[in-house]
């Protein structure tokens, strides 16, 4: 099982078959829109300066996944990591996870951390970010609202070059405050 990462160019329709197959259930929009997407590709929401998509690909053409970062102008960028259902639990977050980090941290001098931010039932994508030196640091009650109305609380997770680089977990001081 080999798996490489293709930068997303003009794949519209195939960017918009691959979202629209799938249920994406811990995400904001489980079931997206066609035209919506393709307003969000037209608005440059997958590409340019500021956003970079890539392929997940399983053995040289089976998409499995994308990973999509944004926010590339800030000091912290952000990404959505989606992997189709029929191939979670098979360590494509992880090892995709661990290959996003260092492509930012590699070809970005001027990062210092990246950030992720997922419900607090997606216990995967957790461990995902655990097992990715990424530190808990944040935990947001009541703040991720889905289209069901349903209310989760969301939970931030980071790392910095700093620990990447030296393959160190720098714990967050939750105990910095007396009261």
């Amino acid at each position: 099982m080999k798996i490489s990462f293709k930068e997303f160019k003009d794949e519209i329709d195939t960017l918009i078959e691959f979202l629209t197959s799938d249920i994406w259930e811990f995400h904001g929009t489980p079931n997206p829109n066609p035209e919506i997407i393709r307003t969000n590709y037209e608005n440059h929401l997958y590409t340019g300066d500021d956003y970079k998509t890539f392929w997940i690909i399983l053995d040289e053409d089976t998409k499995v996944g994308m990973i999509r970062v944004y926010d590339l102008q800030d000091d912290s960028p952000l990404f959505d990591i989606r992997i189709l259902s029929k191939y979670k639990g098979m360590g494509f977050g992880t090892s995709t996870v661990n290959w996003f980090v260092d492509y930012i941290f590699n070809n970005y001098p001027d990062k210092e951390r990246i950030e992720g931010t997922t419900r607090q039932d997606n216990y995967a994508m957790r461990c995902v970010f655990h097992k990715c030196g990424f530190v808990k640091e944040s935990h947001y009650r009541k703040a991720w609202t889905c289209k069901d109305g349903k209310i989760y609380d969301a939970i931030g997770y980071g790392i910095t070059k700093e620990d990447w680089q030296n393959e160190k977990i720098t714990p967050v001081n939750w105990n910095d405050f007396k009261y």
